[in-house]
Order: C-alpha cells, then sequence, then structure tokens
C-alpha cells in the first residue's frame, strides 16, 4: 500500500511536506510577504467598495471561479517503485483510491474557501447569492470535476485530456456565471443535462479500462514538483529536480556574452537562468507583482519600502541559482580561477537587481512623477549591489 491516506493521513510524504511548511513560516521573507498581503488587503477593499455597480463580477468570476473548479486532479501519491510492486494488486488498491479521492476533494475545496474569502468584498457587493449556498456549488462542481478527471485518466490519448480539461471549464464556467448573475432556470437546466450527458459519456468510454500507471505516477511527480518549487522560495529543497527547458527564442541574449575563459560561470549561471528551475518565470512574477502593487499604493514611503523590499525578496530567491551545480563535477573541472564563480553570480544578480530596480522606478514614474525616484533609484542600486554580494557568492569546492 502506498505511503499515504491511511490512518495519519498523509504519512512519510506528509511529515516531510510538514517539515518544509515549517521552513516556510519560520522565514524571515514571509513575515514582509504577510506585511505587504496585509496592506494589499485594505487597499484592494477600500478599491472593491469604490466599483461602480456595472462592474462584470458574474463574468470575472465564472473564469476565476471556473478555472479553479475545474482544475486539479486526484493525488494519488504513487511513486517510481508502485509501478512494479503494486501494478498486479491494482483491483485491491480500490478502497485507497476512495480515500484518496475524498482527500483530494477536501483540499481543493479547502482551496475554493480561500479564494472565496480572497473575493469576499466582490461578492458581497455584486453578488445576492448567499456564500454558503455559493460553496456548496463550488463544493459540488469540483466533485463532478473531480470524478471526470480521474476517469478520463483511463484514456491514453493525450488530445482527450485537454479536450476534457477544456469542456471542464467551460461547463463550471457556465454554472457559475448563470448562478452569480440570476439565469432563468432554463439555462441551468441545460447546462445540467450537458454535464450529465459528458458524465455518461466519459463513464461508458472509460468502462471496463484499466490505469495508466505512467501517467498517474508522472502526474503525481508534477504535483510534487510544485510544492517543492514553492518551498524552494523559501528553503533549499534537495528532493526537486525540475527538467532543463530549452527556449531557443532566449538563444540572442546568450550571444552577448562575450566568448572566452573570462566569461566560463556568467555563461553558465546565465544559461541556467534561463533555462533551469523556474528562476526566469520566478523573476519575471516578482517583478509585475512589485510593479503592481506600486502601481495602486499612493503614499511615497510606502513605495519606497515595496521596492525595496521586492529588491532583497528577489536576491533572496535567485541565490538559489548559483548553488545549483554545487554538486555537479564537470565545473569543478572548469580550468578558471576559483574566485570566478563567485564573481560571476555577483555581477549576474547585480545586473537582474538593477534591471528590477529600474522597471519599478519606470513604474513610479508613470503614475507619479517626482524627483524623489532619482534618489530611491540610487539606494535601490547599493541595496541591489549590497544585496548581491551578500546572496550569490558560492563557494567552490
Amino acid at each position: 500500500m502506498p505511503a499515504g491516506f491511511g490512518g495519519s493521513g498523509y504519512g512519510p510524504i506528509g511529515k516531510k511536506k510538514g517539515r518544509y511548511w515549517r521552513y516556510m513560516l519560520n522565514s524571515h521573507l514571509l513575515v514582509g510577504l504577510l506585511i505587504v498581503l496585509a496592506g494589499l488587503a485594505v487597499g484592494y477593499e477600500r478599491w472593491a467598495a469604490g466599483l461602480p455597480r456595472s462592474f462584470p463580477y458574474p463574468l470575472i468570476a465564472a473564469v476565476v471561479f471556473g478555472w479553479a473548479a475545474s482544475s486539479g486532479t486526484v493525488r494519488t501519491l504513487f511513486c517510481e517503485a508502485d509501478l512494479v510492486f503494486l501494478l498486479p494488486a491494482e483491483r485491491q488498491l480500490r478502497p485507497y483510491i476512495q480515500r484518496a479521492f475524498w482527500f483530494s476533494l477536501v483540499w481543493h475545496v479547502y482551496g475554493l474557501c480561500l479564494l472565496l474569502l480572497l473575493a469576499g468584498p466582490l461578492h458581497a457587493r455584486f453578488s445576492p447569492l448567499p456564500w454558503p449556498l455559493f460553496l456548496l456549488i463550488l463544493t459540488g462542481l469540483k466533485l463532478w470535476n473531480l470524478w471526470v478527471a480521474w476517469r478520463g485518466s483511463r484514456i491514453a490519448d493525450p488530445s482527450f485530456g485537454r479536450w476534457s480539461a477544456f469542456v471542464r471549464f467551460s461547463l463550471a464556467a457556465a454554472v457559475i456565471g448563470l448562478v452569480l448573475a440570476s439565469a432563468p432556470w432554463p439555462f441551468l437546466a441545460a447546462v445540467a443535462l450537458c454535464i450529465v450527458g459528458v458524465s455518461v459519456y466519459v463513464w461508458r468510454l472509460t468502462k471496463g479500462k484499466g490505469w495508466k500507471w505512467e501517467r498517474l505516477i508522472r502526474d503525481e511527480q508534477r504535483a510534487k514538483n510544485k510544492f517543492y518549487r514553492l518551498a524552494s522560495m523559501f528553503v533549499d529543497v534537495p528532493g526537486w529536480q525540475e527538467e532543463a527547458k530549452r527556449r531557443r527564442w532566449l538563444d540572442p541574449a546568450l550571444r552577448l556574452i562575450p566568448y572566452g575563459r573570462a566569461h566560463v560561470f556568467f555563461h553558465l549561471y546565465v544559461r541556467t537562468f534561463f533555462r533551469a528551475g523556474g528562476y526566469a518565470g520566478l523573476y519575471i512574477r516578482l517583478t509585475a507583482i512589485g510593479g503592481v502593487l506600486l502601481a495602486f499604493i499612493g503614499n511615497e514611503y510606502a513605495q519606497a519600502a515595496i521596492v525595496y523590499l521586492f529588491l532583497y525578496a528577489t536576491a533572496l530567491q535567485l541565490a538559489a541559482l548559483f548553488y545549483r551545480h554545487r554538486h555537479s563535477l564537470w565545473p569543478r573541472l572548469y580550468p578558471v580561477p576559483s574566485t570566478q564563480p563567485a564573481a560571476a553570480a555577483v555581477r549576474l544578480l547585480f545586473v537582474l537587481l538593477l534591471g528590477q530596480n529600474t522597471v519599478f522606478h519606470l513604474v513610479l514614474a508613470a503614475v507619479s512623477p517626482r524627483g524623489l525616484w532619482v534618489a530611491t533609484w540610487f539606494v535601490g542600486t547599493i541595496i541591489a549591489l549590497w544585496a548581491a554580494r551578500r546572496h550569490a557568492a558560492p563557494k567552490r569546492a
């Protein structure tokens, strides 16, 4: 029996994730992010109170909650070894899969509750539907989506999964939009008939088909990598392995690096930033979130604090990039000075932070032009240099 969904819930996998959660909650970066989120929540509530009555909340909620209700799948906690040891006992695993299904449903409903809490000010103002009833409807849609997704996982054709996701999202969004818009009942009845028809079709199509173990294990590994990617933003995760992506469209940027022995590690780190670990996406997301906050917060002291907080947060998160190759043999064999890895790391991180600092101040100059931003840009540059030297200094073994 796989380790999980027993009497202790997760088992050893849950203990491992619980340890990472404790590390994440103890992170000093999380405290800063919570302060920013608290300030953002206050501004968000005021923004929601000032919206006109013509705001298209049903349409936006249909897209957001429809995506939330149709995403995700059943967490089985299967691993590679289960393909060998549990394949002959597939029929005996049905009680385990039932517990996994209900566990996954509870976990997804918890996420829906958080999303509904986030949309609370908008829902209270623009929808007469009581939130307990809305949550019950979302739970029913999530239950149906998980069932269809689990049954559909028995189909080997990848195109079926894509079409299934599209149909499930469309139907879930239609139900949510019609309910929030107080549409006449014949429209809801028509969508309900479509849901019943899809359910019967999927049941007949998958009846008698066995599990696709390779796909289940691959999906489970992908789900674990998502958690490890989140945890890696706060702590080092040795068990996280992510495949590198080619990204040919970024090759022109690599050609800007001069060819030569003096730039070996700088080229390695730039290529790693573009292709592995999700570092480029993390950098873009932090820059985008910081830019949005700067655009909506009007106090200049709060804006300056956000700039410096996000510069430090970015430096802290990207520091893991330069330790990615610490266990690799080949970089240790490069015929380069032992000081080059640290110098290249500081150089790359400073360039990234300088670019982020410049983007932040361009946003500030666009929303509220002031001479003060010249001074804060210079202070941000100094912080970027200090943070790069502090966090990007991998020691060569």
